[in-house]
C-alpha cells in the first residue's frame, strides 16, 4: 500500500505537539501540589470591626450669643464664678464682643478680682469705633476699683486709739495705696474728659480722696484730701438723677453721692469720744441700732481630756491649726478671740444694703457679717441733701459670750 508522505508527515507533527502539551501539564500539576503542601495556610481575615454605635457624638461649642445669654442667667442667680466662665468663652470665639467684656468687667468686679475687671473695662474701652459714653462707663469703673483696693486698704489697718482714728501702713502697703489712689483719680478724670456732667465719676473722686485724708501722713495734708472729697461730693449731688431711696444688693455699687466715714463704734459713749472731721459735716448717720456679733457654736473638749494634747482643742501649742480628720477641718481657732472687720453701706433711708468683710477670719466672718446688716442708722444728710454713708464696723469677737441683744432705738424726744 501506497502511503502518502504529506499525510503521514502532519500525523507525525501533530502527534508529538499532543504529547508535548500533555508533559508540560503534568509538570505544572506537580509543582502546584508541591507548593500547596510546602506553603502555610493563609490566616482568615478578621471581619471588620463595625462602629460603635453606642459612642457619643461631640457636641458643637455653643455660639458665642447663647454663652453671654446662659452667663447672663447665671450673674442673676448669683453664680458669679460660673458666669464669668461663660462671658470668657464667649470671647475667646469673639475677642471683640463688647457686650461680653462689659458683662465679664462687671462679673470679675463682683468677684472682687479688681485687676481683672480693669482689664476687660480697658479692652471694652479700646475697642474699634467705641462710642465715647461707653468710654467715659469704662474709665469710671476702673476708677472704682481702684477705690475698692484702696477702700480695702485703709479699712484692714484703720483703728481707734484715744478716740482718734489712727491709719498705719507697713512700707509696701502705703506705696501700693499712693498707686491706687493716683491711678483711680486719673481715670475719673478720663471719664468727666469726655463727659464732664458724670455723677458717678465725681462721686468714686470724692470716695478716692476721703480715703486718701483719712491715709494721709499730717493733718494738712487730711485737710486738702477732705476738701477735694466735699468738693466732689457736692458735685455728685448737684448732677445725680437717682432716686433718693438708694439701690441694694447687687446695684449697691457705691454709685450715688456717698460719705465715706471713718469707723462705727459699738456704744453711744464711744460715738460721743470719737473725733472724725468728715461726721460733723453731716444730720444724721448715725446707729439707731446695733448687733453684737454671735461666736460660732463649738463643741468644748470632753472633761477630763488631756489638755497638751492639740487634737483635743484643734489648736496647737504655738497657735496654729490642728486637723481634726477628713470631714471636721482644722478648728483654726477653737476658743480664741478674733477681730473681723466689715465694710457697710447705709442707704438714704438709714438700711444697710452691702455688708463686705475686710478683714476677718474664715471661721468668724459670716456671724459678723450677719450682725452687720442688721445695724439701722438715722437718714444722713449733707446739706440738706440725701447721701448714702460708708463705714466700717469691727467686731471683737469672743467665746462663751451669751447671745447679745440689740441696742434699741432712742426714744423721740417729747
Amino acid at each position: 500500500m501506497k502511503i502518502n508522505r504529506t499525510l503521514l508527515l502532519t500525523i507525525i507533527i501533530l502527534t508529538a505537539a499532543v504529547n508535548l502539551s500533555v508533559a508540560r501539564g503534568q509538570q505544572a500539576t506537580a509543582a502546584s501540589r508541591s507548593s500547596t503542601q510546602s506553603a502555610p495556610p493563609k490566616p482568615t481575615p478578621s471581619p471588620a470591626k463595625k462602629a460603635d454605635a453606642a459612642s457619643p457624638t461631640p457636641t458643637p461649642e455653643p455660639a458665642a450669643v447663647d454663652l453671654i445669654a446662659q452667663g447672663k442667667t447665671l450673674y442673676r442667680s448669683q453664680r458669679f464664678k460660673q458666669a464669668l466662665a461663660k462671658f470668657e468663652s464667649a470671647l475667646k470665639q469673639e475677642p471683640e464682643n463688647d457686650e461680653a467684656l462689659g458683662l465679664a468687667a462687671v462679673t470679675a468686679f463682683r468677684l472682687d478680682n479688681q485687676q481683672q475687671s480693669r482689664d476687660y473695662f480697658q479692652r471694652r474701652a479700646d475697642l474699634p469705633d467705641q462710642k465715647d459714653t461707653v468710654k467715659a462707663f469704662s474709665f469710671y469703673r476702673i476708677a472704682l476699683t481702684y477705690w475698692r483696693e484702696v477702700h480695702d486698704l485703709v479699712a484692714r489697718f484703720t483703728e481707734v486709739k484715744d478716740n482718734q482714728v489712727v491709719v498705719n501702713f507697713p512700707e509696701r502697703e502705703g506705696l501700693d495705696l499712693k498707686s491706687w489712689i493716683e491711678n483711680g483719680l486719673e481715670y475719673a478724670d478720663k471719664a468727666l474728659a469726655i463727659t464732664s456732667g458724670f455723677a458717678e465719676a465725681h462721686n468714686v473722686k470724692n470716695l478716692l480722696n476721703a480715703e486718701a485724708a483719712l491715709a494721709a501722713a499730717d493733718e494738712a495734708q487730711a485737710q486738702a484730701y477732705r476738701k477735694e472729697s466735699v468738693d466732689s461730693l457736692r458735685r455728685a449731688i448737684e448732677l445725680s438723677k437717682a432716686p433718693a431711696g438708694g439701690k441694694s444688693g447687687a446695684d449697691a455699687d457705691f454709685s450715688l453721692p456717698t460719705i465715706r466715714l471713718s469707723t462705727f463704734t459699738h456704744t453711744k459713749e464711744e460715738e460721743d469720744k470719737l473725733e472724725d472731721p468728715m461726721m460733723k459735716l453731716i444730720e444724721g448717720g448715725k446707729p439707731v441700732k446695733r448687733m453684737q456679733a454671735v461666736f460660732p457654736s463649738i463643741k468644748p473638749p470632753k472633761s477630763g481630756a488631756n489638755q497638751s494634747d492639740a487634737s483635743t482643742k484643734g489648736v496647737t501649742s504655738d497657735g496654729g491649726a490642728y486637723s481634726l480628720g477628713t470631714g471636721r477641718g482644722a478648728l483654726t481657732a477653737a476658743y480664741t478671740s478674733g477681730i473681723v472687720k466689715i465694710e457697710v453701706l447705709i442707704s438714704t433711708d438709714g438700711n444697710v444694703v452691702f455688708a463686705h468683710v475686710v478683714d476677718g477670719r474664715s471661721d468668724l466672718n459670716g456671724a459678723a457679717v450677719l450682725a452687720a446688716r442688721n445695724w439701722k442708722f438715722e437718714p444722713a444728710r449733707f446739706e440738706g441733701k440725701p447721701v448714702q454713708v460708708s463705714g466700717l464696723i469691727t467686731f471683737e469677737m469672743k467665746p462663751g459670750r451669751a447671745r447679745p441683744t440689740p441696742t434699741p432705738a432712742p426714744k423721740a424726744k417729747p
